[in-house]
């Protein structure tokens, strides 16, 4: 049972799948198939860590009928597919300011580091435009 356990920790390991805390130690998020599209990572807000922010809603979402929601909970990346680099053409929301950012990518840079980044649009150019990363944590 044991080798059982080791071998579906380095699994886990080698994907996004799992808990991860955001670059701004605020949050953590936790990165699963998405439900109906298994071949998709999609993630939600598990854990807010700052205690006064505990009952924060998502105030600054652009449709009014969802601003009273919860951010605890609150589904923020979808859409990301593999490729060989990683994963691509994801989005991620942002309940601080209620911006989608789209067309990001996803890549491990070991087992423990999660960059997220916007890749450059102009062909020449071969970099990424905005970066993120978040560090997985134990379950």
């Amino acid at each position: 049972m044991p080798g059982l356990i080791m071998m579906l920790a380095a699994a886990e390991a080698a994907t996004p799948v799992g808990t991860w805390m955001t670059q701004e130690r605020d949050a953590i998020v936790r990165i699963v198939a998405c439900p109906g599209h298994a071949s998709e990572l999609c993630g939600r807000i598990e854990r807010i860590l700052d205690p006064t922010e505990a009952d924060a809603r998502d105030e600054h979402n652009p449709d009014p009928s969802r601003r009273s929601q919860p951010v605890l909970g609150l589904s923020i990346l979808s859409g990301f597919t593999p490729v060989k680099a990683g994963w691509s053409g994801g989005r991620i929301y942002d309940p601080d300011d209620g911006r989608t950012h789209t067309g990001l990518d996803l890549r491990l840079d070991g087992a423990d580091r999660l960059v997220i980044s916007k890749p450059a649009s102009l062909f020449i150019l071969k970099a990424e435009v905005g970066k993120q990363v978040w560090t997985r944590v134990a379950p």
